[in-house]
């Protein structure tokens, strides 16, 4: 009777050799360790994480816009300004958040030419509209201090309930300085894409002599101006783009 204890406890034992103990029974140090090695190896990089990161910037702004087909530059905190029609000031225009320098699909014109196509989107974290500047539509742009300006085309809005009498004339994006960039470098960024989309668009609009209007004049990139811009100070448009 004595006997019977030992084949007891292999016959109990003898379920989990298909159970949890299985994978115990199958593991040993050196498995163990070329595990935790593989895991090692594959860690990601730090240019794998950049890729990443980029593609996921580009799946959330293509959800808003599919012609989004890369980002240039990115600035992690963006201030949109516009001058208020009763102060004649610099105001906050309730638009702050992330902003990219998007290259879109090119646009077909009229006579079939294929035109590059850039905007600035910045992702609202103020309100539930996100604020997207074509810069095709910007007659002119100029560095003041931290800001950059744009001077809108006659017509061109930035808001959807705005009226053409009520219209912004301008508007002023001020950029956290980031360490790892400047916001020089996002400035000359922005100003590149503007020259290449005011450029492409006259190559190809239609002169007085066709009664149709002369093509857009695109200025050569100006140097920062002294014109002091901080809120609440009354700014005259032509001043600050020089009568042009």
């Amino acid at each position: 009777m004595s006997k019977a204890t030992p084949r007891k406890a292999r016959h109990r034992q003898h379920p989990s050799n298909s159970g949890p103990r299985q994978q115990v029974h199958a593991s040993d140090y050196e498995s163990d360790t070329a595990y935790y090695m593989e895991n090692r190896n594959m860690a990601p990089q730090a240019p794998s994480k950049t890729r990443s990161d980029m593609e996921v910037n580009l799946t959330v702004l293509r959800r808003y816009d599919p012609t989004i087909k890369s980002v240039l530059a990115i600035a992690a905190n963006a201030v949109i300004y516009t001058i208020g029609q009763a102060s004649a000031g610099w105001e906050k225009h309730g638009v702050e958040g992330t902003l990219f320098v998007c290259e879109q699909e090119p646009r077909a014109d009229s006579s079939g030419q294929h035109l590059p196509q850039y905007c600035i989107f910045i992702l609202n974290r103020r309100g539930m509209n996100n604020f997207v500047v074509d810069l095709a539509r910007i007659s002119n742009c100029e560095v003041v201090e931290e800001l950059i300006v744009f001077q809108l085309e006659d017509g061109y809005t930035i808001d959807s309930n705005e009226t053409e009498e009520g219209a912004q004339k301008a508007i002023g994006i001020w950029m956290h300085e980031d360490e790892t960039r400047p916001r020089s470098a996002n400035f000359t960024t922005i100003m590149g894409a503007w020259q290449e989309a005011r450029t492409a668009g006259s190559a190809y609009l239609p002169t007085d002599d066709e009664g149709q209007g002369a093509p857009v004049a695109v200025a050569e990139t100006p140097a920062p101006q002294n014109v002091g811009l901080v809120p609440g100070q009354q700014i005259n448009i032509n001043d600050l783009f020089g009568n042009k």
